[in-house]
Order: C-alpha cells, then structure tokens, then sequence
C-alpha cells in the first residue's frame, strides 16, 4: 500500500503519514501549525502569500506581517524536515504564491475532498452521479472544520463556507433518497446533521423518515432529543422552525397504551433542578394557558420577566459574549429559581421567565437578584436588565 499523507480537519485535527503521526509538539494551534492547516484546506493550490499574511497577522500588533510570515514558513518547513515525512521541499513559494507541493508525499485531505466533492456537485447534471457526489461529501464531513481553533478568523470564515456546502449537498440528497424510498438512509443522515446543528430543519427529515416508517416510538424519541438539543444550546428557534417544531409533534402517533404507561410518559425524567427550561413554542402554550385560566376563573399571580443581557459597558454584548452569557444565565436560572418557574430562550441575547405565583413587587426582586448574580459570576462586567412584561390579570 502506497503511503499518504492524510489529513482531518473535520470535527478533530489530526495527520499522519502510513502509521507515524505529525503531532507538531505541543503547539497544535501555533501559527506554523496553523498554516499548515490552512495549506491543506487545499493542497497543490496556491495561496497569495500576502493574503495568507494579512489573515495569521492582520489584526495583530506585528510590525513587519512579512516578516512575520516569513518566520512562520522558516519554522514550518523546518518541522517538516523533521517529521515522518520523506525528505523533500514541500513548501513552495514563487511569485508570492506559496503552496504545499506534494510531490514527494501523497495527499489526502478530508477537507480538499469535500470540498471538490461539492463542487463536482454542482457542476454535474446527471442525477443519479449528483447524488453519489453527495453522498461522498457527507460521508466526509464528520464535524465542524477545526473545532478546537474555532475563535480564529480564519477557521471561522471558512467554517462558515463549509457548513453551507454540507447544507445544499445533504438537502439534495435527502430529497433523492425520499423519491427512491431510503428511509433509514435519511434517518441516518439527518439524524447526525440534527446531532451536529440543532434547531435548522434536520430533525424533521429524521423524524419525517421515522413515522412515514411506523417507528412512532422513536419518531417520539428523536423529537424529544431534538427539543433536548434545541434547550441545551439556549432555546431559541425562528418563527418557521418553531413551525416545523410543531408539525413534527403531529407526525407522532401512539399506540393505545394503559392509564398508568400514559402517565409514565408524561411525567418529567431525572431530578428537577431549579427553573424548567424548554424551547419558546412550549413556553409560548404555557403562558396562553395561563392568560386563558385567567380570563375564566379571574387574576391568577404570575409574572412573566425579560431578561437582556448587556454588555461590559451597559451596551449591546457581542455575538461570542452572548453565547457565553447566555449558558451563564441559565445556570442561574437553574440554581437559584423555583421548580415552579419556566424559562426559554427569545434571541441571541433575549430570555423569557415565567413566574407562577408571584405579583409585580417580587418579581422586580427576582430581576434585581438576576442581575446581581450574573455580575458575580461575570466579574462585574454586563449585567441582565429584566423588564416585567405581564403581572396576570386581563388576556
């Protein structure tokens, strides 16, 4: 067998050539590791090296970014040099153009395979060959491109452009094992991109597969990991998925069980812990529940909280501040509210606290305490402005 030098980015980094790894010591996220990352994003193909150098040093406070590449291409071909590979010149640089020659090492990139994949895709008109191209494509993306350097520019940007690839080639292929009845081949397939993206429209393919099959029970199953996954990464779904969310719950059908298997089903698994957390479409049936009980039977107590999360200054937090946040906040939530109340994410930096029992007066309490928690746990920076949105009374 024909030894190669195999490289993964997607879902974990890792090289080898035959059996020797490339560990690159313990700097797996240096900038001549980096560059080697981004080399084989596409090896064989030349990246200007000005722009190479604008993305590893544009936003640092380097004094020569040339310079500065130039020590990082030194450093990376001296590693080569002493890696498992066999001895050869593999990185080339002609007319400010630098590239990854492979001449003297086969190359195989999970990336640069997905990548062409997609874009044979594309391309191709006959269906059936579109579909296997697709098929190969998915089979290729395991994860996100370089999770662990995922606060780089870079990886970001074209993480951004991979996610997108693996959407349309999974889209079509997913309506091309529906037309020839592969049902568990979408099951699958979507399942894992639901694992992978909750909250973007694969758990209806999955769940779709599943009750067009009669697997009702893992039809229910799967629904309930979704909304599971979707609560986990905060709750919050657009208007169409929240849509989708609910159609889905249609599909589920039960077979007749006894009273006892019935309530089995319905009560809450595990030990409760603070605040029930679930996605806005299930807060959203609650609080009309309430303003109905209401308009019947007369005022019931219950207060239902913004909750904004600011930012170090009292502004408007950044995207990356508000994922961090967020889950800072819903361990609040957890920690220090009652089993009896609910909350659900609304935005990116928007939640919704539902407080059953409670007037005007301790809900501004409960909002003042959030707040002061949150800075704790942020070292005073931000904070969370809670605005009382409805105290009950008329619907």
């Amino acid at each position: 067998m024909v030894k190669k030098l195999r490289v993964r980015m997607f879902g974990v980094f890792s090289a080898a050539y035959g059996d020797e790894v490339l560990t690159f010591g313990r700097q797996g996220d240096s900038k001549f590791c980096q560059l080697f990352q981004l080399l084989m994003t596409r090896p064989g193909q030349g990246f200007s090296k000005k722009s190479v150098a604008e993305v590893f040093y544009g936003d640092e406070e380097v004094e020569n970014a040339n310079a500065s590449l130039n020590n990082t291409i030194f450093r990376l071909r001296r590693y080569l040099r002493e890696s498992p590979l066999p001895p050869g010149e593999y990185l080339r640089l002609e007319d400010g153009v630098l590239s990854f020659d492979s001449g003297a090492a086969a190359v195989e990139s999970d990336v640069w395979s997905f990548e062409s994949a997609v874009r044979a895709f594309e391309e191709e008109e006959a269906p059936r060959r579109r579909a296997e191209l697709c098929e190969k494509a998915c089979a290729l993306y395991q994860g996100e491109f370089l999770p662990r350097l995922s606060n780089e520019m870079w990886v970001i940007k074209q993480s951004g452009l991979y996610h997108e690839m693996y959407g349309r080639a999974l889209n079509y292929l997913l309506h091309d094992l529906r037309e020839r009845g592969e049902l568990g081949r979408i099951e699958d397939l979507a399942g894992r991109a639901a694992a992978l993206y909750p909250g973007e429209g694969w758990e209806s393919w999955q769940i779709g597969s599943l009750a067009a099959a009669g697997r009702y029970r893992e039809a229910e199953r799967a629904y309930q990991e979704a909304a599971v996954r979707v609560q986990r990464d905060g709750g919050f779904l657009s208007r169409e998925r929240q849509a989708q969310f609910r159609e889905m719950g249609e599909w589920i059908r039960h077979p007749e069980e006894t009273a006892e298997e019935i309530g089995r089903c319905l009560r809450e698994q595990g030990a409760w812990e603070g605040a029930y957390g679930c996605a806005l479409p299930g807060f959203s049936d609650c609080f009309r529940v309430l303003k109905r009980v209401t308009a019947r039977e007369g005022p019931v107590r219950f207060s239902l909280l913004l909750c904004t999360i600011l930012g170090p200054g009292g502004h408007a937090a950044g995207p990356g501040y508000w994922e961090k946040q967020g889950a800072r906040l819903r361990e609040i939530f957890r920690e220090r509210l009652r089993k009896g109340d609910l909350y659900t994410k609304y935005s990116e930096r928007q939640y919704l606290l539902l407080c059953v029992g409670v007037g005007r007066e301790d809900a501004l309490a409960i909002g003042a305490r959030i707040d002061t928690d949150f800075r704790k746990r942020s070292g005073g920076r931000g904070g969370v402005r809670c605005r009382l949105l409805d105290e009950g009374g008329t619907p």
